[in-house]
């Protein structure tokens, strides 16, 4: 039995290494692909439209982050904001860094964010939920790094039943998991909304 799980352990991290090595390879023509506009950037604009008006976070924080793009949004709606970007990706990190010479990055995982507990007042993570290896440790960490009433807002696709046998990274994005997900790191569910003819779906946490 336990050879078993070795090798679906072995193979995860496999999957999870080539993974990373798509978006390095990506991170050169990422940030000027026709996705972004017809697709990321809605994406992105939906979520931060769910953060209430009147507030201003300190730390802003972007959890699969890419070439910042969301945190060059974050700038002109608070400008004042710290912004720290977390990648697994080194080519990512890297023209994110070029992009955004404001921002804070770290090459690293969900699983294990590198910043101190309690220091970031809001966090976003839009389309890389479905690429964590660990989505409960991940989420445990997202908790750990949030302040006090600190909230989480986590945009990710959602297939319609029949058409998630056809990805395994999108069967545990149904809405009733994800909740679960959350309230299991110790998150507590503020909001969840389908948008974008319902195939994007918002989950938002707060630490209490």
């Amino acid at each position: 039995m336990r050879a078993c799980l070795h090798l679906n352990e072995v193979g995860l991290a496999e999957e999870k290494s080539d993974d990373v090595e798509h978006f390095n390879r990506r991170s050169l023509t990422y940030e000027t692909s026709f996705g972004q506009r017809i697709y990321f950037d809605r994406i992105q604009k939906a979520v931060l439209k769910l953060v209430k008006e009147g507030y201003a976070p300190e730390v802003v924080l972007d959890v699969g982050c890419g070439t910042g793009r969301l945190l060059r949004k974050v700038r002109e709606r608070w400008p004042a904001a710290r912004l720290i970007g977390v990648d697994p990706a080194p080519g990512m990190i890297e023209k994110a860094r070029e992009l955004v010479p404001y921002g804070t990055f770290y090459v690293g995982k969900a699983e294990s964010l590198p910043l101190p507990d309690a220091s970031v007042d809001l966090a976003f993570s839009t389309m890389s939920f479905h690429h964590w290896q660990d989505k409960g440790k991940a989420l445990g960490e997202v908790r750990r790094v949030l302040r006090p009433s600190g909230r989480f807002f986590l945009a990710d696709v959602l297939l319609p039943l029949g058409l998630t046998r056809f990805s395994r990274q999108l069967r545990l994005n149904a809405p009733s998991r994800i909740r679960e997900a959350f309230v299991g790191a110790g998150l507590n569910v503020r909001l969840q909304k389908r948008r974008l003819m319902l195939w994007l779906l918002i989950t938002v946490g707060e630490r209490s």
